[in-house]
Protein backbone atom coordinates (compact mmCIF):
# COMPACT_ATOMS: atom_id res chain seq x y z
CA UNK A 1 0.00 0.00 0.00
CA UNK A 2 1.77 3.41 -1.31
CA UNK A 3 2.07 5.98 1.67
CA UNK A 4 -0.03 8.49 2.42
CA UNK A 5 1.48 12.29 1.80
CA UNK A 6 0.57 13.07 5.40
CA UNK A 7 2.40 9.85 6.63
CA UNK A 8 5.50 10.90 4.43
CA UNK A 9 5.40 14.28 5.23
CA UNK A 10 5.88 13.43 8.87
CA UNK A 11 8.61 10.96 8.09
CA UNK A 12 10.34 13.57 6.14
CA UNK A 13 10.15 16.14 9.33
CA UNK A 14 11.55 13.94 11.56
CA UNK A 15 14.35 12.50 8.85
CA UNK A 16 15.34 15.83 8.15
CA UNK A 17 16.08 16.37 11.95
CA UNK A 18 17.97 13.41 12.30
CA UNK A 19 20.17 14.09 9.53
CA UNK A 20 20.95 17.67 11.15
CA UNK A 21 18.79 19.49 8.12
CA UNK A 22 15.64 22.00 8.44
CA UNK A 23 12.67 20.47 8.30
CA UNK A 24 9.44 21.70 7.32
CA UNK A 25 8.42 22.28 10.23
CA UNK A 26 9.47 21.00 13.70
CA UNK A 27 8.39 17.74 14.38
CA UNK A 28 6.33 16.82 18.02
CA UNK A 29 6.64 13.24 20.08
CA UNK A 30 5.02 12.36 22.27
CA UNK A 31 6.24 10.28 25.32
CA UNK A 32 2.82 10.09 27.31
CA UNK A 33 2.67 6.92 29.00
CA UNK A 34 0.08 6.24 31.56
CA UNK A 35 -0.89 10.20 32.07
CA UNK A 36 -3.01 9.36 28.57
CA UNK A 37 -5.25 6.60 30.99
CA UNK A 38 -5.53 8.85 34.04
CA UNK A 39 -6.43 12.46 31.48
CA UNK A 40 -9.19 9.83 29.86
CA UNK A 41 -10.49 9.24 33.60
CA UNK A 42 -9.38 5.77 33.85
CA UNK A 43 -7.59 3.92 36.47
CA UNK A 44 -4.38 2.13 35.36
CA UNK A 45 -5.60 -1.29 35.98
CA UNK A 46 -8.59 -1.11 34.05
CA UNK A 47 -6.67 0.24 30.80
CA UNK A 48 -3.91 -2.09 30.96
CA UNK A 49 -6.07 -5.07 31.72
CA UNK A 50 -8.44 -3.93 28.85
CA UNK A 51 -7.06 -3.85 25.28
CA UNK A 52 -10.15 -2.44 23.72
CA UNK A 53 -10.38 0.55 26.56
CA UNK A 54 -7.07 0.91 26.01
CA UNK A 55 -7.71 1.41 22.17
CA UNK A 56 -10.22 3.67 23.13
CA UNK A 57 -7.64 5.81 25.02
CA UNK A 58 -5.12 5.92 22.82
CA UNK A 59 -6.93 6.86 19.85
CA UNK A 60 -8.72 9.59 21.85
CA UNK A 61 -5.74 10.58 23.12
CA UNK A 62 -4.19 11.24 19.81
CA UNK A 63 -7.59 12.89 18.02
CA UNK A 64 -7.65 15.78 21.32
CA UNK A 65 -3.78 16.21 21.27
CA UNK A 66 -2.23 15.47 17.42
CA UNK A 67 1.54 14.56 18.02
CA UNK A 68 3.18 13.26 14.84
CA UNK A 69 4.80 10.31 16.82
CA UNK A 70 4.01 8.35 19.46
CA UNK A 71 6.23 6.67 22.27
CA UNK A 72 3.36 4.77 23.57
CA UNK A 73 0.32 2.91 22.13
CA UNK A 74 -0.67 1.32 25.12
CA UNK A 75 1.72 -1.61 24.21
CA UNK A 76 4.54 -0.89 27.03
CA UNK A 77 3.04 -2.98 30.65
CA UNK A 78 2.73 -6.61 29.45
CA UNK A 79 0.77 -7.77 31.98
CA UNK A 80 -2.25 -10.33 31.14
CA UNK A 81 0.77 -13.33 30.51
CA UNK A 82 2.04 -12.55 33.84
CA UNK A 83 -1.87 -12.55 35.98
CA UNK A 84 -2.36 -15.99 33.75
CA UNK A 85 0.93 -17.45 34.87
CA UNK A 86 -0.75 -16.96 38.71
CA UNK A 87 2.36 -14.42 39.59
CA UNK A 88 3.65 -10.73 37.92
CA UNK A 89 6.59 -8.44 38.12
CA UNK A 90 3.70 -5.67 38.27
CA UNK A 91 1.68 -3.98 41.19
CA UNK A 92 -1.15 -1.67 40.46
CA UNK A 93 -1.21 1.42 42.80
CA UNK A 94 -4.68 2.76 41.20
CA UNK A 95 -5.12 5.46 43.89
CA UNK A 96 -2.31 7.23 43.14
CA UNK A 97 -1.70 6.37 39.28
CA UNK A 98 0.73 4.49 39.30
CA UNK A 99 1.92 0.88 38.30
CA UNK A 100 5.39 -0.42 39.77
CA UNK A 101 7.93 -3.09 38.86
CA UNK A 102 9.41 -5.33 41.33
CA UNK A 103 13.01 -6.12 41.75
CA UNK A 104 13.51 -9.91 41.44
CA UNK A 105 16.17 -12.55 41.67
CA UNK A 106 15.55 -15.56 39.67
CA UNK A 107 19.32 -16.08 39.04
CA UNK A 108 21.94 -16.95 41.54
CA UNK A 109 25.73 -15.14 41.56
CA UNK A 110 26.93 -18.20 41.76
CA UNK A 111 25.28 -19.04 38.49
CA UNK A 112 26.65 -17.43 35.59
CA UNK A 113 28.38 -20.43 34.50
CA UNK A 114 25.54 -22.43 34.05
CA UNK A 115 23.81 -19.71 32.24
CA UNK A 116 26.70 -19.78 29.78
CA UNK A 117 26.78 -23.19 29.16
CA UNK A 118 23.32 -23.55 28.59
CA UNK A 119 20.71 -20.15 28.22
CA UNK A 120 17.86 -21.84 27.30
CA UNK A 121 17.83 -24.29 30.09
CA UNK A 122 18.40 -22.07 32.19
CA UNK A 123 15.92 -19.58 31.55
CA UNK A 124 13.34 -22.20 31.48
CA UNK A 125 15.28 -22.67 35.31
CA UNK A 126 14.11 -19.14 36.21
CA UNK A 127 10.87 -19.65 34.73
CA UNK A 128 10.18 -22.07 37.18
CA UNK A 129 11.25 -20.30 39.90
CA UNK A 130 9.38 -17.35 39.31
CA UNK A 131 6.24 -19.70 39.23
CA UNK A 132 6.70 -22.70 40.88
CA UNK A 133 3.20 -23.70 41.10
CA UNK A 134 2.46 -22.83 37.77
CA UNK A 135 -0.01 -25.45 35.83
CA UNK A 136 -0.20 -27.14 32.49
CA UNK A 137 -3.22 -24.90 31.98
CA UNK A 138 -1.50 -21.82 33.10
CA UNK A 139 1.38 -22.11 31.04
CA UNK A 140 -1.93 -22.81 27.83
CA UNK A 141 -3.59 -19.57 28.98
CA UNK A 142 -0.45 -17.20 29.57
CA UNK A 143 0.62 -18.36 25.85
CA UNK A 144 -2.99 -17.52 24.81
CA UNK A 145 -2.54 -14.02 26.68
CA UNK A 146 0.65 -13.57 24.47
CA UNK A 147 -0.95 -14.31 21.28
CA UNK A 148 -3.39 -11.37 21.90
CA UNK A 149 -1.32 -9.18 23.21
CA UNK A 150 1.08 -9.51 20.19
CA UNK A 151 -2.78 -8.88 18.51
CA UNK A 152 -3.50 -6.18 20.33
CA UNK A 153 0.04 -4.97 19.41
CA UNK A 154 -0.20 -5.25 15.81
CA UNK A 155 -3.56 -3.81 15.14
CA UNK A 156 -2.93 -0.47 17.01
CA UNK A 157 0.26 0.01 15.47
CA UNK A 158 -1.74 -0.42 11.92
CA UNK A 159 -4.15 1.69 12.48
CA UNK A 160 -1.79 4.97 13.07
CA UNK A 161 -0.03 3.87 10.44
CA UNK A 162 -3.01 3.69 7.71
CA UNK A 163 -6.02 5.21 9.50
CA UNK A 164 -4.59 8.18 11.47
CA UNK A 165 -1.94 8.34 9.24
CA UNK A 166 1.27 8.79 12.05
CA UNK A 167 4.15 6.89 11.15
CA UNK A 168 5.31 3.90 13.78
CA UNK A 169 8.32 5.16 15.99
CA UNK A 170 10.19 1.79 15.97
CA UNK A 171 9.23 -1.56 14.62
CA UNK A 172 8.79 -4.18 17.62
CA UNK A 173 11.10 -6.73 15.66
CA UNK A 174 13.98 -4.23 15.33
CA UNK A 175 14.13 -3.44 19.67
CA UNK A 176 17.32 -4.80 20.54
CA UNK A 177 18.32 -4.21 24.38
CA UNK A 178 21.62 -4.51 25.47
CA UNK A 179 22.47 -7.77 27.51
CA UNK A 180 23.15 -6.42 30.66
CA UNK A 181 19.83 -4.76 30.76
CA UNK A 182 18.56 -8.58 30.70
CA UNK A 183 20.70 -9.21 34.06
CA UNK A 184 19.63 -5.83 35.73
CA UNK A 185 15.83 -6.07 35.04
CA UNK A 186 14.94 -9.67 35.25
CA UNK A 187 17.35 -12.30 36.22
CA UNK A 188 19.33 -10.82 38.72
CA UNK A 189 17.56 -7.34 39.83
CA UNK A 190 18.85 -3.89 40.97
CA UNK A 191 20.75 -5.09 43.86
CA UNK A 192 22.52 -8.37 42.92
CA UNK A 193 23.88 -6.85 39.60
CA UNK A 194 25.21 -3.49 41.32
CA UNK A 195 27.10 -6.19 43.77
CA UNK A 196 28.24 -8.87 40.83
CA UNK A 197 29.84 -5.31 39.16
CA UNK A 198 32.21 -5.00 42.33
CA UNK A 199 32.36 -8.74 43.41
CA UNK A 200 32.38 -10.69 40.44
CA UNK A 201 32.61 -8.75 37.51
CA UNK A 202 34.51 -11.10 35.06
CA UNK A 203 32.13 -13.90 35.65
CA UNK A 204 29.14 -11.09 34.26
CA UNK A 205 31.24 -9.82 31.63
CA UNK A 206 31.83 -13.65 30.45
CA UNK A 207 27.84 -13.70 30.63
CA UNK A 208 26.73 -10.52 29.02
CA UNK A 209 29.90 -10.66 26.39
CA UNK A 210 27.64 -14.51 25.87
CA UNK A 211 24.37 -12.96 25.54
CA UNK A 212 25.42 -10.20 23.33
CA UNK A 213 27.50 -12.52 20.63
CA UNK A 214 24.53 -15.37 20.49
CA UNK A 215 21.28 -13.52 20.59
CA UNK A 216 21.39 -9.74 20.40
CA UNK A 217 24.05 -8.96 18.07
CA UNK A 218 22.85 -11.66 15.60
CA UNK A 219 18.89 -10.57 16.36
CA UNK A 220 19.95 -6.73 15.69
CA UNK A 221 21.71 -6.68 12.64
CA UNK A 222 18.52 -9.68 10.91
CA UNK A 223 16.44 -6.47 11.67
CA UNK A 224 18.30 -4.59 9.15
CA UNK A 225 16.30 -6.41 6.82
CA UNK A 226 12.46 -5.52 8.12
CA UNK A 227 10.72 -2.94 6.36
CA UNK A 228 10.07 0.65 8.71
CA UNK A 229 9.52 2.23 5.75
CA UNK A 230 6.32 3.34 7.63
CA UNK A 231 8.57 3.96 10.80
CA UNK A 232 10.35 7.33 12.26
CA UNK A 233 13.77 4.83 13.05
CA UNK A 234 15.45 1.65 11.95
CA UNK A 235 15.96 0.33 15.34
CA UNK A 236 15.80 1.29 18.66
CA UNK A 237 17.48 0.48 22.20
CA UNK A 238 16.77 1.48 25.48
CA UNK A 239 18.82 2.51 28.66
CA UNK A 240 18.64 1.86 32.14
CA UNK A 241 21.12 -0.34 33.91
CA UNK A 242 23.50 2.52 33.09
CA UNK A 243 21.67 4.75 36.06
CA UNK A 244 23.77 2.55 38.83
CA UNK A 245 26.86 2.55 36.84
CA UNK A 246 30.38 4.20 37.35
CA UNK A 247 31.69 5.64 34.39
CA UNK A 248 33.95 2.83 34.28
CA UNK A 249 32.11 0.30 34.71
CA UNK A 250 29.80 1.80 31.70
CA UNK A 251 33.19 1.41 29.87
CA UNK A 252 33.19 -2.38 30.67
CA UNK A 253 29.62 -3.34 30.79
CA UNK A 254 27.77 -1.23 28.60
CA UNK A 255 29.54 0.73 26.10
CA UNK A 256 31.37 -2.61 23.88
CA UNK A 257 27.92 -3.85 23.02
CA UNK A 258 26.48 -0.44 22.41
CA UNK A 259 28.96 0.59 20.68
CA UNK A 260 28.92 -2.25 18.45
CA UNK A 261 25.25 -1.52 17.53
CA UNK A 262 25.83 1.65 17.00
CA UNK A 263 28.99 1.27 14.38
CA UNK A 264 26.59 -1.76 12.70
CA UNK A 265 23.41 0.76 12.17
CA UNK A 266 25.80 3.77 10.64
CA UNK A 267 28.02 0.52 8.73
CA UNK A 268 23.95 -0.23 7.31
CA UNK A 269 22.51 3.16 6.83
CA UNK A 270 20.25 2.55 9.56
CA UNK A 271 19.34 5.22 12.28
CA UNK A 272 19.13 4.04 15.87
CA UNK A 273 16.57 5.91 18.56
CA UNK A 274 18.24 5.49 22.19
CA UNK A 275 15.60 6.38 24.75
CA UNK A 276 17.27 6.91 27.78
CA UNK A 277 15.94 6.73 31.21
CA UNK A 278 17.84 8.73 33.65
CA UNK A 279 20.75 10.70 33.01
CA UNK A 280 23.63 9.98 30.64
CA UNK A 281 25.54 13.30 30.56
CA UNK A 282 28.27 11.27 32.37
CA UNK A 283 28.79 8.97 29.73
CA UNK A 284 28.40 11.92 27.10
CA UNK A 285 32.18 11.51 25.87
CA UNK A 286 31.37 7.92 24.55
CA UNK A 287 29.05 9.52 22.15
CA UNK A 288 31.46 12.12 20.66
CA UNK A 289 32.90 10.30 17.82
CA UNK A 290 29.83 8.79 15.97
CA UNK A 291 28.76 10.64 13.12
CA UNK A 292 25.88 12.69 12.39
CA UNK A 293 22.81 11.43 10.26
CA UNK A 294 22.33 8.20 12.57
CA UNK A 295 21.64 8.28 16.13
CA UNK A 296 18.93 10.05 18.31
CA UNK A 297 19.53 10.23 22.15
CA UNK A 298 16.44 10.75 24.03
CA UNK A 299 17.58 11.59 27.75
CA UNK A 300 15.30 11.99 30.60
CA UNK A 301 17.23 13.64 33.71
CA UNK A 302 19.51 15.50 31.52
CA UNK A 303 19.68 19.48 31.01
CA UNK A 304 19.86 19.44 26.81
CA UNK A 305 21.16 22.44 26.03
CA UNK A 306 24.22 21.33 28.20
CA UNK A 307 23.86 18.00 26.21
CA UNK A 308 23.98 19.58 22.88
CA UNK A 309 27.33 21.25 24.10
CA UNK A 310 28.86 18.13 24.80
CA UNK A 311 27.25 16.27 21.70
CA UNK A 312 27.01 18.75 18.57
CA UNK A 313 27.07 15.10 16.28
CA UNK A 314 23.84 13.43 18.01
CA UNK A 315 20.41 14.24 17.29
CA UNK A 316 18.81 14.72 20.82
CA UNK A 317 15.06 14.64 21.27
CA UNK A 318 12.77 15.55 24.58
CA UNK A 319 13.60 18.31 26.56
CA UNK A 320 10.25 19.77 27.58
CA UNK A 321 9.72 19.91 30.97
CA UNK A 322 7.20 18.25 32.42
CA UNK A 323 7.80 20.23 35.91
CA UNK A 324 6.37 23.00 33.47
CA UNK A 325 3.82 21.05 31.55
CA UNK A 326 1.85 19.85 35.00
CA UNK A 327 2.23 23.19 37.26
CA UNK A 328 3.57 25.83 35.08
CA UNK A 329 0.66 28.30 32.62
CA UNK A 330 0.58 27.70 29.07
CA UNK A 331 2.35 31.30 28.60
CA UNK A 332 5.62 29.63 30.72
CA UNK A 333 4.87 26.43 28.72
CA UNK A 334 4.93 27.78 25.18
CA UNK A 335 8.02 30.49 26.03
CA UNK A 336 10.09 27.47 27.05
CA UNK A 337 8.96 25.22 23.56
CA UNK A 338 10.00 28.24 22.04
CA UNK A 339 13.38 28.47 24.01
CA UNK A 340 13.81 24.71 22.71
CA UNK A 341 13.24 25.40 18.98
CA UNK A 342 15.02 28.54 19.04
CA UNK A 343 18.29 27.28 20.42
CA UNK A 344 18.58 23.54 20.41
CA UNK A 345 19.01 24.04 16.03
CA UNK A 346 19.29 21.37 13.87
CA UNK A 347 19.38 18.16 15.09
CA UNK A 348 16.53 18.54 17.59
CA UNK A 349 13.18 16.28 18.16
CA UNK A 350 10.73 18.12 20.32
CA UNK A 351 9.24 16.12 23.10
CA UNK A 352 9.23 15.92 26.73
CA UNK A 353 11.77 15.34 29.17
CA UNK A 354 10.26 12.09 30.48
CA UNK A 355 8.01 9.07 30.20
CA UNK A 356 4.89 11.42 31.07
CA UNK A 357 3.31 9.15 33.68
CA UNK A 358 1.45 10.40 36.72
CA UNK A 359 -1.19 12.68 37.34
CA UNK A 360 0.71 16.00 38.16
CA UNK A 361 3.50 15.72 35.47
CA UNK A 362 0.36 17.73 32.39
CA UNK A 363 -2.23 19.70 32.74
CA UNK A 364 -4.63 19.65 29.64
CA UNK A 365 -4.75 23.30 28.69
CA UNK A 366 -1.05 23.57 28.84
CA UNK A 367 -0.64 20.26 26.71
CA UNK A 368 -2.97 21.59 24.09
CA UNK A 369 -1.41 24.88 24.25
CA UNK A 370 2.41 23.72 23.43
CA UNK A 371 0.67 21.52 21.00
CA UNK A 372 -1.22 24.42 18.96
CA UNK A 373 2.08 26.00 18.98
CA UNK A 374 4.37 23.39 17.82
CA UNK A 375 2.16 22.38 15.20
CA UNK A 376 2.16 25.34 13.65
CA UNK A 377 6.02 25.97 14.43
CA UNK A 378 8.06 26.61 11.45
CA UNK A 379 11.80 26.66 11.91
Amino acid sequence: MAKSLELQNKLDIFNACIKFEKPARMPNLSCFYTWKVLDAGYTVSEALLDYSLMEKIVCDFHEAYGFDAYSDLGTRNFIRMGNAMGKNHYAFDDANGAVNFTDNVLMQGSEYKEFTNNPKAFIWKMVHRKYPQATKGQYVEAVSELLAFGKFSGEIASKFINEYNVPGLYNNAAICLCPVEDFYSYYRGIKEISIDMRKRPEELKEAIDFMFEESSYPAFKASFGINTSSYVFNTFTALLAHSIMSVKQFEIFYWPHLKRLIDAAVENGKTLYIFSESSMMRFADFFQDIPKGYVVLHPELDDVFELRKKLPNICIAGGMKTELLGRGTPEECINYAKKLIGEMGEGYIFSQDKMVSFRNDCNRDNLLAVNEFVRNCII
